[in-house]
């Protein structure tokens, strides 16, 4: 009788154990996917406070591509915009980058995201720069429908084209393609030269990062911030450090790359060298040359130019899908023939409900999910196997796929 009791005493226990271990179970659950949602939600705002702080230094290129980033995640302008939990702030992503673009000279493009914003959100600041980019005209009260009615073919979102570049020099548009997050981070170091050539070593450098920012197609580290990493390390501030510092350098700025490059004086001619390293891999995955006659600064410029133009040619921004999951392996259906190699990253990305324009009805674009990043290994002429370096949710077959 008493062992009767014990088992029935023993086996009671053991199920509300269990029952207590599920509950347990179930809310660590829970706590880890609000977390991942939380973290979710903050991403957009890391971009955004990153944005505002160079509108602040007046670094208006950088201060866009950051605001973008925000966009690409959270689109709609609003004056109380959740970031986790019953935190809200104040989330101006398109009239900053409006207020950017007016300062940049670039007055269409500051009025086409002044208006989307205050189509989302009438505000007096967001009304009070559509007026000044507007030549001083005032606004309605509120914005007037358009007399049209909403056209049903979807549209790409409002984007711009490079500036200040020579034509037909370039062989894609960034404003095409799906942008997840911040495209593919760079930090550029300083050309290393002979002493002959110290002062274009420094001209050099200058004129790469103003390239590759006003590209528009790649994050550019400031040089402060590798100042400061510098300073920290405990390294040598004249940035004058071997590849592998250079490396970790560049991976402690957060860069996904770094662009290494030489500035040399051979028999009259300035020879200009640079090479793309993968910060992970420790791998060049592009290296470029060129050289000028003479060594005239202006000359230099151009070649420099030049050199940042053909490394944004061979990092093009094209989009594909997930055809199959093995593991930690994905393939994807693009390859060697649209510009991918070992070593690219890409942005694995979900489409959702489609964003339109809270006036006209315009199709803007769609929301997107990231869903994890990716790192190419191997690539064919059509397709490409890429192993899985952070995922935040499962991946499926037909996904889609945004080169970083």
């Amino acid at each position: 009788m008493v062992d009767i009791l014990c088992d029935v005493g023993y086996t009671a226990w053991s199920n509300n154990a269990l029952r207590a271990m599920k509950t347990l179970l179930h809310c660590s659950l829970a706590l880890m996917l609000l977390a991942g949602v939380a973290a979710s939600q903050a991403k957009f705002y890391n971009y955004y406070k990153e944005g505002l702080r160079y509108m602040e230094e007046k670094d208006w290129q950088r201060a866009i591509t950051e605001l973008r980033s925000a966009a690409s995640l959270e689109f709609e302008d609003s004056d109380q915009k959740r970031i986790y939990g019953t935190r809200f702030i104040e989330y101006f992503p398109h009239r900053e980058m409006g207020r950017a673009y007016y300062n940049l000279g670039e007055v269409e493009n500051a009025r086409k995201e002044l208006e989307l914003s205050y189509a989302y959100e009438t505000d007096d600041e967001t009304r009070r720069l559509l007026e000044m980019v507007r030549g001083g005209k005032p606004l309605a009260t509120t914005p007037k429908p358009a007399a049209k009615p909403p056209s049903t073919s979807a549209k790409k979102p409002i984007e711009t084209s490079p500036t200040s570049l020579p034509a037909g020099a370039l062989t894609y548009d960034p404003s095409r393609v799906t942008q997840v997050g911040t495209r593919l981070a760079l930090a550029v170091l300083p050309f290393t030269a002979k002493q002959e050539a110290e002062q274009l070593g420094e001209i050099a450098t200058d004129k790469m990062v103003t390239q590759l920012v006003n590209l528009r197609r790649f994050k550019v580290i400031e040089r402060a911030a590798l100042e400061k990493i510098l300073k920290e390390q405990q390294f040598q501030t004249s940035f004058m450090v071997d590849e592998q510092t250079a490396i970790k350098v560049g991976k402690v700025a957060g860069a996904d790359a770094i662009v290494l490059g030489s500035i040399n004086l051979v028999d009259g001619m300035t020879k200009v060298n640079a090479r793309v390293i993968d910060t992970e891999t420790s791998e060049a995955i592009v290296a470029k040359a060129e050289q000028v006659e003479g060594s005239q600064i202006a000359d230099i410029e151009r070649t420099v130019e030049h050199v940042a133009i053909s490394i944004y040619n061979e990092l093009p921004l094209v989009e594909g899908y997930v055809v199959s999951i093995e593991a930690d392996q994905v393939y994807i259906d693009l390859g060697t023939s649209k510009g991918i190699r070992k070593g690219s990253k890409c942005v694995v990305f979900r489409e959702g409900d489609k964003i339109k324009h809270p006036v006209t009805g315009e199709i803007l674009g769609s929301k997107v999910s990231k869903l994890g990043e990716l790192v190419v290994v191997d690539a064919q002429p059509k397709l490409a196997t890429a192993k899985i370096v952070a995922r935040e949710q499962d991946f499926k077959v037909g996904d889609k796929v945004v080169v970083k």
